[in-house]
């Protein structure tokens, strides 16, 4: 088994692989430098990719692309069909956004509650009244959720997306989401602010 620690490292390791995939570097990348890019001391990414089994030799790092097929292999990272509930700003800009691809997520539905947003709103991917939400869910086979809609609608909408099915979900409202059987990051943008300011507070501290 693997530690959920050692997970979300190795899965910042195969998105940044991509980046040096893309940028024509695919020779071999060093612990040291991995490390280096994302902020880890590079003897706990050798231990972290050690989980994965045998790859690499001695004083030539590792292959870019070997090392990303190796870690999507061992983490099961593949396709996952996901979708947005609540289409404002913020929801409507996630459905934008070009790079999930590159991570294995399709987006294949969104929700709201004002139809005539539903209506209104430009985009290739169909969407459908919040309501629908679990019959959606469980029609097309979707696994993930960005949840996006306002804190009074939350609750509702994580109920919905339970009985239809869902495995996982990034929560972008304030509300903290628990579950047992779904897989939650609840991405708080007022609590990460909190957590910001207190680290430049006690930066300050420590250098009075």
């Amino acid at each position: 088994m693997i530690p959920n620690a050692a997970v979300e490292r190795l899965s910042t390791i195969y998105n940044l692989l991509e980046q040096v995939i893309l940028n024509g570097n695919d020779t071999h990348i060093s612990s040291n430098k991995i490390g280096e890019l994302i902020g880890v001391p590079s003897h706990t990414i050798r231990k972290d990719i050690n989980f994965l089994g045998d790859i690499g030799q001695l004083g030539k790092g590792y292959s870019a692309k070997e090392l990303r097929a190796l870690i999507a292999k061992k983490l099961g990272i593949e396709k996952r069909r996901a979708a947005i509930v609540g289409l404002g700003k913020l929801g409507s800009a996630i459905m934008d956004y070009k790079n999930f691809f590159s991570a294995g997520i399709e987006i294949v539905a969104g929700f709201d509650s004002d139809i005539n947003r539903i209506d209104t709103i430009k985009t290739r991917i169909p969407c459908f009244p919040s309501r629908e939400i679990t019959d959606i869910v469980k029609e097309k086979n979707i696994e993930m959720a960005f949840l996006t809609c306002s804190p009074d609608a939350a609750k509702v909408c994580f109920e919905r997306l339970e009985k239809g099915g869902i495995k996982a979900m990034i929560n972008f409202t304030p509300n903290i989401l628990l579950s047992d059987t779904i897989h939650i990051r609840n991405i708080g943008l007022v609590l990460e602010s909190t957590i910001l300011s207190a680290k430049i507070g006690l930066d300050n501290i420590e250098n009075i």
